[in-house]
């Protein structure tokens, strides 16, 4: 035990920084802010190491300890929906049928028994329409929502 005080009195600061880092790079990997409070916090302890309590190791962890829970309960009410409004701005970032939802497309082949292909830019796409109706060749329809590569359309208003 007492090789273990001794470790934790002679601490430099920049082993809270290194603590830190790890617990910052261990954040970045998972992505969830529970790794984040701690890493600032050690930081913080490491700040305090260079203050003029410099050699009480009982206060860093102190503060250490104090600076971790204050930000686990306070910080993601400030945090957590500026995380969510950046996933929200890449929802369809891999799903390229669903970034076509809302746009329009012109029928390419005409649809029989509701299903055809429709064409957006210089790709033809399979398509069904919603009500199942069948649409002419040449027809504007509006995509309303897609399953893998199909898309559904309804005929534009």
């Amino acid at each position: 035990m007492d090789a273990f005080i001794t470790f934790l009195s002679d601490i430099p600061f920049w082993y809270w920084c290194v603590f830190g880092l790890v617990l910052l790079v261990i954040e970045l990997m998972t992505g969830t802010t529970y790794f984040l409070w701690p890493a600032i916090a050690a930081f913080a302890a490491g700040l305090f190491e260079l203050g003029p309590f410099g050699g009480a190791w009982q206060l860093q962890l102190i503060v250490f300890a104090a600076i971790t829970v204050l930000l686990s309960i306070f910080a993601p009410p400030y945090v957590k929906p500026w995380l969510q409004r950046a996933q929200a701005d890449h929802f369809t970032l891999n799903e390229r049928g669903a970034q076509k939802v809302g746009r329009r497309a012109v029928v390419g082949d005409a649809f029989v028994n509701g299903a055809g292909k429709v064409r957006m830019g210089d790709t033809l796409w399979i398509a069904e329409s919603e009500d199942g109706a069948n649409l002419a060749a040449g027809a504007m329809v509006e995509i309303t929502r897609a399953d893998g590569a199909k898309l559904f359309v309804k005929p534009a208003a």
